[in-house]
């Protein structure tokens, strides 16, 4: 946690690298709270989509766009600084979070299996609706596996922010 602190405190050392983790946090703010809610909605993302918020939808907005702009503000520094950031995690962790309502009860699934069925009609066929009915019954533990990497390319990226490229010899 420290050095996710320290990472941060170096960077914000300049006020461009503030303005950034302040606009990007509002930014992702809002589509996080459009998007989350999406399985209420049909899948549609927007203004509607936020008179279904409740508390946990808020709390899990506010934690995953603080997170995707902490990470932003750091892969900016470290690109800007001649440095390799984490990028990996960080997508995945903002594609699970984005996606998984989303997916939950829109026709993308349905269209995706039945255009696969085609190809392999017994295997793909009806597994779209098992699929949906996945996502819908552990979109929890779906945000949480997206929390979880996003707080891995936190610490990926804080961790090169603080030692560098740096080699050590022993």
């Amino acid at each position: 946690m420290r050095l996710i602190i320290n990472a941060l405190k170096n960077v914000w050392t300049l006020s461009a690298y503030r303005w950034l983790s302040v606009s990007g946090f509002a930014l992702f703010f809002i589509l996080y709270l459009m998007t989350l809610p999406s399985s209420f909605t049909g899948g549609q993302i927007g203004w509607i989509a936020l008179q279904y918020l409740d508390l946990s939808m808020v709390i899990l907005s506010f934690i995953m766009a603080l997170l995707v702009a902490f990470i932003m503000t750091l892969m900016v520094w470290l690109i800007r600084q001649g440095q390799k950031s984490s990028k990996a995690s960080a997508t995945g962790g903002i594609l699970v979070g984005i996606f998984a309502p989303v997916l939950c009860c829109s026709p993308i699934i349905p269209i995706i299996f039945g255009s696969m069925a085609s190809l392999l009609p017994s295997f793909i066929g009806s597994s779209g609706p098992l699929f949906q009915g996945f996502i819908a019954t552990h979109q929890i533990e779906l945000f949480t596996i997206a929390i979880i990497l996003l707080l891995l390319a936190l610490y990926q990226n804080a961790k090169k922010v603080i030692h560098g490229n740096s080699c050590h010899l022993k």
